[in-house]
């Protein structure tokens, strides 16, 4: 039986994503997507809009149909002189005379959507999987389509750039069925639109497709509640300070008027709702369920996943922080160990020391489907990692960007990139940091690679080889011109050999053997049996039957093999 790493090395190699078996089926992940609803929400639920996350493969056309669909927000918050982009919002939309409410998450490869998988939170009830008719399926669609599967999202496929020349939507969809999506008219179950996103073709039975798919799930919330959902991104501003994109999935938040106002807790970060705008920056006052609004007022930057809620008071938000950011502390302590156990005074000590003594090394690891990433790292991560131990700081699909080469150089980290190729500006910007990019399409070279750098980083062994003994049988001179006359008992000795001199059973000098002379000759070896005068480095006390062993030191370059494995580390950036 195969190890399941070796087996997604060897599938990326192939360009074939190894999905984990989950012990859920997908049925019971999707009901996880009611996790906000409690038996006290039954009597105040109303109809919400749906979260749709529209993903697909680079140039594929995502964002010329969101901006087809939004165009005339667009326009109207330029109009009114502020145009923002959140990575998130809501659009009224017309289907069949009625206007309808969508949330869109603009999350091409998202990082949060892969996090919020991990934690098993339902961000999205639907997902637009677009893909180019006339490119077919790429490596990015099939990591949408997974991470979709996985999370139990139903799919909805658009099947963009029906207009160009080489278009083929029958071979899209038999392309789909590879990743197990049929489409209906094929008798399956997945709903297929053509559209053009360039000149609107099809997009009015996209967005109804859009309408039909959320009535069928009947999506409820109750606005009543104290609001919690999502955090969808942040960064900070220089002016305003932290920024945080939240998408309410229960209850309303509500902007202070000064004396009071919502508090929010996302873990380690908290603070009062001081303002909420909208995707065009236009400033709002509360926002109920899958309303997706801009933040101003938490204390830091909270992580893309992250779950928040309103909480009763600042103190009751502190100490959800304080807890937050020691079960951080406590989780890395533990990856860093390697072991579970509880974290004391005395083992954070223990790591310190150990850390101190560790040599790391930082990586940046991007690849064209997170399915090759995550197999990268796995193989990695089985490398022995007693003396060198890889740290992980970025892993995610997409292209290798400016920031990633930023990030390396503040932490002297290598970049790894996997079937991808750098543009011209972020190999610029690497030069002039001396930041090392390194791309591959074997994922082998790439191991082999990154094994030699690290043995690179390990401290060389000096062994001692034995060349031969000798005895002494006179000492000659006087002072700092004593010589000692010996005999080569076996072996060799050697000029600028490493020499262990012995009285008895005692070890009376070591050192560099400086001078060897045959009769009245200066030589570099003499051979066994013959005598000889010889000079040592920084010793003259030579008496009598000393002995002394000639050796070569040779330094070995030691291997990851000889070492005890540790565990490589995911580290929080």
């Amino acid at each position: 039986v195969l190890d399941k790493n070796i087996c997604k090395v060897v599938a990326a190699e192939y360009d074939i994503l190894v999905l984990d078996k989950a012990e859920e089926t997908v049925a019971e992940k999707g009901k996880k997507r009611t996790e906000f609803l409690t038996d006290e929400d039954i009597d105040d639920l109303t109809p919400r809009p749906p979260v749709v996350t529209v993903m697909g493969h680079v140039d594929h056309g995502k964002t010329s149909l969101l901006d087809y669909i939004r165009k005339k927000r667009v326009a109207a918050g330029e109009a009114g002189g502020i145009t923002q982009s959140i990575g998130a919002y809501n659009t009224s939309v017309e289907v069949d005379g009625e206007l309808k409410t969508i949330c869109f998450l603009d999350t091409p490869g998202h990082e949060a959507f892969s996090a919020m998988r991990a934690r098993g939170a339902q961000v999205t009830d639907l997902a637009i999987i677009i893909v180019a008719a006339d490119d077919g399926v790429r490596p990015q669609t099939r990591e949408a389509v997974a991470h979709a599967q996985a999370a139990g999202v139903p799919i909805l496929v658009a099947i963009n750039k029906v207009d160009k020349a080489g278009a083929d939507v029958e071979r899209v969809k038999q392309e789909l069925l590879e990743l197990n999506l049929v489409a209906e008219e094929w008798g399956g179950s997945t709903p297929m639109v053509a559209v053009s996103a360039k000149k609107g073709t099809g997009i009015p039975d996209l967005l109804q497709a859009v309408t039909w798919m959320a009535e069928e799930q009947s999506l409820q919330a109750n606005a009543k509640r104290a609001a919690q959902g999502t955090i969808i991104e942040s960064h900070l501003d220089r002016k305003v300070g932290p920024v945080a994109t939240l998408l309410v999935q229960a209850g309303t938040l509500k902007v202070g008027d000064g004396r009071v106002g919502d508090i929010i807790s996302a873990g380690a970060a908290y603070g009062k709702v001081r303002t909420l705008r909208d995707d065009l920056g236009q400033p709002m006052q509360e926002a109920g369920p899958s309303i997706a609004v801009q933040m101003v007022g938490l204390g830091s930057c909270p992580m893309a996943g992250e779950e928040w809620g309103v909480v009763a008071s600042e103190s009751a938000a502190r100490e959800i922080s304080v807890k937050s950011l020691a079960s951080s502390r406590n989780q890395r302590m533990v990856e860093m160990t390697g072991g579970g156990s509880m974290v004391t005074l005395s083992s954070l000590a223990t790591v310190d020391e150990d850390l101190e003594a560790l040599q790391k090394m930082n990586l940046i690891i991007k690849g064209d489907t997170m399915g090759v990433v995550e197999a990268i790292k796995n193989a990695l991560s089985a490398l022995p990692q007693h003396s060198v131990t890889l740290r992980f700081l970025l892993s995610n699909a997409g292209d290798i960007s400016i920031s990633d080469v930023d990030l390396a150089a503040a932490s002297t980290g290598l970049v790894l990139g996997f079937n991808l190729k750098p543009d011209t500006a972020v190999e610029e910007h690497a030069k002039r940091l001396g930041v090392k990019l390194m791309t591959y399409n074997v994922i082998y070279d790439l191991i082999d690679d990154v094994k030699a750098a690290m043995e690179g980083k390990l401290r060389s062994i000096d062994e001692k080889v034995f060349l031969g003994k000798g005895e002494v049988k006179a000492v000659f001179g006087t002072g700092k011109k004593r010589v000692a006359g010996c005999v080569v008992l076996n072996g060799k000795l050697q000029k600028g050999a490493f020499v262990i001199v012995k009285r008895g059973k005692q070890v009376v000098a070591e050192g560099k053997l400086i001078s060897l002379r045959r009769v009245k000759d200066n030589v570099d070896e003499v051979p066994e049996g013959v005598e000889c005068g010889v000079g040592m480095e920084g010793f003259i006390e030579w008496q009598e039957k000393d002995t002394f062993e000639c050796f070569q030191i040779v330094t070995k370059v030691r291997r990851l093999e000889e070492a005890r494995a540790a565990t490589a580390v995911d580290i929080p950036v």
